[in-house]
């Protein structure tokens, strides 16, 4: 592969939503940075993680960033400005704030970010969660707590915007976290590492280029700032 080739990948979480825009993302990233970046899409988890060998720039939650990290010395190159939140919810009638989610069966995903800053706002507001009780997928942590086979649980914000009136219905929503610790991502192979700096440039450009604000406005984002170590997402993890 050519040193200015890069194939990249993204969290499926939000490629689920609106793949398209993804793709457009990184041809005009690309086009500003000057770099040839091809897609190799990605429909669930285990398929990302199957790429992590073979990608050479991928745009990761908080937790898979470190994974990347850890599996293959990736770097990080820039972090978004839209963070990544999680949502307390609960059966209608069983809650009526955070207080009543100490020492009970609690829903989630396990190996989220989303997760596991749900549980250290629970501990910092001095409020001991039960057992935690692990789905595969938000939506189906959503599905137990309407069945009523638990009646707490945390919920990833960016899946939660996505839900309609009906799919909340008997939901009550307790608290949405403002807590702007992390956002997902940008990684780089690093074989790739020399190009950090244009890659970098590129995105710090993309609210610049007509196209690329469209498209940031569309993910939600405002735009990149550099983010040069992950230890901050670590030490978190240390609490």
């Amino acid at each position: 592969m050519d040193a200015h080739q890069l194939s990249a990948s993204a969290c499926p979480h939000d490629t689920a939503k609106n793949l398209p825009t993804w793709i457009e993302f990184f041809l005009v990233l690309g086009q500003v940075s000057g770099l040839e970046i091809g897609y190799a899409h990605a429909a669930d988890f285990p398929e990302f993680y199957a790429r992590f060998p073979e990608i050479d720039l991928v745009y990761a939650n908080p937790l898979d960033a470190l994974r990347i990290e850890d599996e293959r010395g990736f770097v990080p190159v820039a972090m978004p400005d839209n963070y990544d939140e999680v949502v307390f919810v609960a059966r209608k009638g069983s809650a009526d704030g955070l207080a009543d989610f100490a020492d009970r069966p609690l829903g989630a995903v396990e190996n989220q970010f989303a997760t596991l800053l749900g549980c250290l706002l629970l501990d910092e507001a001095g409020v001991r969660n039960g057992e935690i009780r692990y789905y595969p997928s938000w939506g189906e942590v959503l599905a137990a707590l309407r069945r009523g086979e638990i009646e707490h649980a945390l919920l990833y914000k960016d899946f939660y915007d996505q839900l309609g009136e009906l799919s909340l219905e008997g939901v009550r929503t307790v608290q949405v976290s403002d807590a702007r610790r992390f956002a997902h991502v940008v990684m780089l192979a690093p074989e790739r590492a020399g190009l950090r700096p244009q890659l970098l440039q590129g995105l710090l450009r993309l609210p610049e280029h007509p196209l690329g604000r469209l498209i940031l406005a569309d993910l939600r984002i405002g735009g990149f700032a550099p983010f040069d170590s992950t230890e901050p997402i670590r030490a978190l993890l240390r609490c």
